[in-house]
């Protein structure tokens, strides 16, 4: 009954987008937090 089970790419895939998402906007979030503070 045991089969072996690739690996899903198009899972991993959407993880690494994901991911990349959430980097992009914590990293938009922290310059424009470090833009307002520099300029205050």
């Amino acid at each position: 009954m045991e089969e072996p089970h690739p690996k899903p790419k198009g899972t991993i895939a959407v993880l690494l987008i994901f991911a990349a998402i959430i980097v992009l906007l914590w990293g938009g979030v922290y310059l424009a937090l470090l833009l307002r503070g520099a300029t205050q």
